[in-house]
């Protein structure tokens, strides 16, 4: 059965004419803080399921048929907003609940997610992020030392423990050096790709207090380190312990003496580290561009196109946009958990 037209929505139309150009082994592109979200999900997806001979396209300006797959980030809604006419009824959005995107969207008739917490496989489905574009793995000739820590993301997401006096006393003690890898500290374009010389990767990020677990966030800081072949010490998140089949895949450290702990514990244990090396390499097969791009493709040529032809949704179709929308949360209502953040961000822009 043929399915319908698929097309991957992105108002950026001087990243288009560039990205062409752009390799998916190359970091550069992909690595951009403030860009690399929308980059991830649309454009890297957009290439990636090309690379593998999947018919998609990509395009600034919405399509009159089938199904647009975007971000609901600010810039792309407001394009969308501009751009929706009685004409684009036939439409079916599918919104991708990218990272600091807590909720469901109006728009979303169904959803890409980053970890199965929301997931029901029926409008709503979890597939992994893509890898690290040009991961260098850990130098093997590095044996079994531990002298290099490395954490790769932005400031916002690692714990301030992380950044204190008691953590540089434990690292100076023995000898450790810990890089955060971010555009604060090296270039607008961090080396979130490079683990040559990384022996740990650290990823504990604050907590909030609100129970959710992190669950905003995707596994991609364990997934990246099991390709490149370094042990994880992550912290206590919904996407990590989701993966996690056995004691090797990785260290969970909720705290800065739980951090302390392990890094001795595997400094003393060279046979557990080496075994948590060869482990998660094994484990990231799992996660290679092919198997990520038969995900997608799963869920946009079969799930998707399934759930365009119920009657109900045929029906929603034909509504105006306000109406649809209202329907479509109606119709898969939030969580208590999401309308606490939906209720979060009322009250932020009140007071904005």
């Amino acid at each position: 059965m043929a399915h319908p037209p698929v097309t991957f929505f992105y108002p950026y139309p001087d990243e288009l004419a560039q990205c062409a150009d752009w390799s998916l082994t190359d970091p550069r592109p992909w690595s951009v803080e403030g860009q690399e979200r929308r980059r991830a999900w649309i454009l890297q997806t957009y290439l990636h399921m090309r690379a593998h001979g999947y018919h998609v396209n990509i395009a600034p300006v919405l399509p009159t048929e089938g199904i647009v797959v975007f971000i609901p980030e600010v810039e792309s809604l407001h394009a969308l907003r501009r751009q929706y006419t009685r004409s684009h009824r036939a439409l079916t959005f599918v919104t991708v609940r990218a990272d600091v995107i807590e909720f469901r969207s109006p728009w979303a008739d169904a959803e890409i997610v980053q970890n199965g917490r929301f997931a029901d496989g029926h409008r709503s489905f979890f597939v992994p992020h893509w890898p690290q574009p040009g991961i260098i793995p850990r130098d093997p000739s590095r044996g079994a030392r531990i002298e290099h820590i490395t954490f790769k993301g932005g400031f916002g997401s690692l714990d301030k423990a992380f950044r204190s006096e008691p953590w540089q006393q434990f690292l100076d003690e023995r000898g450790l050096t810990f890089e955060i890898a971010s555009k604060h500290t090296q270039s607008a374009v961090p080396r979130w790709h490079d683990y040559e010389h990384a022996d740990l990767m650290l990823a504990v990020r604050p907590l909030h207090g609100d129970g959710g677990q992190r669950c905003e966030k995707p596994a991609s800081k364990l997934v990246n380190a099991w390709m490149a072949g370094v042990p994880a010490l992550v912290g206590p998140e919904y996407a990590f312990r989701e993966l996690r089949e056995d004691p090797l895949d990785y260290v969970e450290v909720g705290s800065l003496r739980d951090a302390m702990d392990a890094i001795d514990a595997l400094r003393d244990d060279p046979d557990r580290y080496h075994a948590m090396r060869a482990h998660g390499l094994q484990r990231a097969q799992a996660f290679t561009p092919t198997c990520i791009a038969e995900r997608w493709a799963e869920v946009l040529f079969e799930h998707v196109p399934a759930l365009e032809r119920l009657p109900t949704r045929r029906w929603a179709q034909r509504l105006p946009l306000p109406l649809r929308q209202g329907w479509n949360m109606a119709t898969s209502p939030p969580s208590l958990f999401e309308l606490r953040k939906i209720g979060g961000q009322v009250y932020r822009s009140l007071r904005s």
